[in-house]
């Protein structure tokens, strides 16, 4: 017979509130088999019989995206004593049984707090792999927007962009808990209108409770009617990126853990927003390098050329540039079948800025030979006139320099101005000498005059021409190979080797020099003037004739032997 029958309710309201996405049915059978465990070992050990009835739950949330259901009763201890039985053991069995009820309340806490982390790490975690390999920023921003009104039970959250130059807000997003809409509208902020928001990225989460506090704070963009905001930064790697909102229209205590909640979308918000931003970075980088590429196959400044049968010389070049593009120009322009143009320069700087200089310069001179009288032009008018060209479309300090030779194949001459670059060297007879430079560099002075000098060659003379990448290549002891490496190197080949050897003995030598990556652009070009035979004076007998007749004998033959 039931004697008594103590209504727990208050108690198991609190021990029965579980997770209603984490399988209820199993884990409400879990507690409820713990809590008859309980009472069946109460029994044994007291002789009293106790038994635990669970009710069905009374209400729960309708949403079903809550991470909580709330349950109005859990169950019910039932406490049967014998009739019969003396008041004094009644009153003991009934005390017992209130400290059973109690030890069970507990229990329930605890099970229900567990279930509570376990749900919110879950939640957690399931936002974070969504985002994680989303491509869409607009997506993962509703994502962690959505889980931070589920998480922190509010109604409505936002996150405010701070944009590049860090003094303005800009809502990229929004989301409404009861309907899961989400708003596209930019609203912008200036960050020195933004008090609560200013505060929060200086000294960290701020809330803001009472209807006309909020309306103050957020009249244009919160929900009408929200009475307790809380606002926390979102910071980056390299500093803040914006402000993410939630609000309610509850009067609420905004506690620690919701604070912490929000913080932790935060975190994953930054996360998301960092990782878009190097995916973005790296997209346009390599539409960048695949632009320069192209870039370079096009407008590279090593212009050999082909040059006619019979230029009188070989020609063989090398350019590296350090970065995919470079402002190294090495060109060779065929004036006519024995007459050939020579340009190697080197620009200021390094990748599309000096590039930029040395397509100008080339464009220049490429102007100046489509002169008809570019034939006739001296080294020192190109480059003046290359000088001027580039001085109209450049700063002073968007500099190149230049050497523009003219190799003469029938005179055997190669006349030359130097304006500011490295100076060539001459190889003759085993022996290496240096050339000459005329003035500063093109593009500092529309105005500058230059000079020009002029070499008398021999079949076999060697030239070598390079920018100042060859020698500035530096070894661990930070000595630079300079001129004397490239003579050592020129002077230290087999005789009658042919030009690309001595071009790659050179260039070899002062990669080896170098310790670590090339630091510029490099340039080397090697010319070799072919073998001429030479005239002699005719051997003959001399006879006793007139000094005019004489002088047309001789004459004569020499014409003969040329011929």
């Amino acid at each position: 017979m039931r004697e008594d029958r103590p209504d727990l309710r208050a108690v198991l309201e609190t021990v029965s509130m579980l997770p209603a996405d984490s399988n209820p049915a199993h884990s409400d059978g879990d507690y409820q088999d713990r809590v008859g465990q309980l009472c069946d070992e109460f029994t044994r050990a007291t002789g009293w019989t106790v038994r635990y009835r669970a009710e069905a739950r009374c209400s729960s949330r309708e949403n079903a995206s809550r991470h909580r259901s709330e349950h109005e009763a859990g169950g019910t201890i039932e406490l049967l004593l014998p009739t019969g039985l003396d008041e004094s053991t009644r009153k003991r069995a009934r005390k017992a049984t209130s400290f059973l009820a109690k030890l069970i309340g507990e229990l329930g806490a605890k099970w229900s707090d567990s279930n509570d982390r376990d749900c919110i790490v879950r939640r957690l975690l399931e936002m974070g792999q969504a985002v994680a390999t989303s491509l869409d920023g607009r997506e993962a921003i509703h994502t962690l927007l959505t889980g931070a009104v589920e998480l922190t039970q509010t109604q409505w959250a936002g996150f405010h962009l701070l944009d590049a130059g860090a003094d303005t807000l800009i809502l990229k997003g929004e989301t409404h808990g009861q309907t899961g809409t989400t708003d596209q509208t930019e609203l912008v902020r200036r960050l020195k209108n933004a008090p609560a928001d200013l505060k929060t990225l200086m000294e960290g989460p701020q809330s803001v409770n009472g209807t006309a506090e909020c309306r103050t704070v957020g009249a244009d963009w919160m929900p009408e009617g929200t009475a307790t905001a809380l606002c926390v930064p979102v910071i980056g790697v390299d500093g803040p990126l914006g402000t993410l909102w939630v609000t309610t229209r509850r009067m609420a205590a905004i506690e620690n853990e919701m604070v912490e909640l929000l913080q932790t979308v935060g975190t994953q918000m930054a996360s998301v927003l960092e990782r878009l931003a190097t995916r973005d970075e790296q997209a346009i980088r390599e539409r960048l390098l695949c632009e320069l590429a192209g870039l370079s196959e096009c407008n590279s400044g090593e212009q050999l050329g082909i040059l006619p049968p019979g230029a009188g010389f070989q020609a063989v070049g090398r350019c590296q540039s350090r970065d995919e593009v470079g402002g190294d120009l090495c060109e060779l322009v065929s004036l006519s079948d024995r007459k050939t143009l020579i340009a190697v320069g080197d620009a200021c700087g390094h990748s599309v800025q000096a590039a930029f200089i040395m397509t100008a310069v080339r464009s220049a001179l490429s102007t100046v030979l489509d002169d008809q009288n570019a034939a006739t032009l001296s080294p020192a008018e190109v480059v003046s006139r290359v000088n001027r060209a580039l001085c109209r479309v450049t700063a002073g300090h968007h500099f190149m320099s230049c050497l523009v030779g003219i190799v003469d194949s029938d005179r055997m001459t190669f006349s030359y101005s130097n304006a500011g670059h490295p100076v060539p060297i001459l190889y003759r007879d085993r022996t290496c000498q240096s050339l000459e430079s005329h003035g500063m560099p093109l593009g500092i002075i529309p105005d500058a005059e230059y000079t020009a000098s002029e070499i008398h060659l021999r079949g076999k003379d060697v030239m070598v021409l390079f920018s100042d990448g060859v020698l500035e290549t530096m070894d661990s002891n930070s000595e630079l190979f300079g001129s004397q490496g490239v003579v050592s190197a020129v002077e230290g080949g087999k005789q009658g080797e042919s030009a690309e050897e001595l071009l790659s003995r050179v260039w070899d030598a002062s990669e080896d020099h170098g310790d670590g990556p090339t630091e510029d652009d490099k340039t080397l070009l090697v010319l070799r003037m072919d073998q001429r035979p030479v005239v002699r004076a005719p051997h003959h007998r001399k006879t006793k004739r007139t000094v005019r007749s004489a002088r047309a004998a001789a004459a004569s033959d020499v014409n003969s032997r040329c011929s």
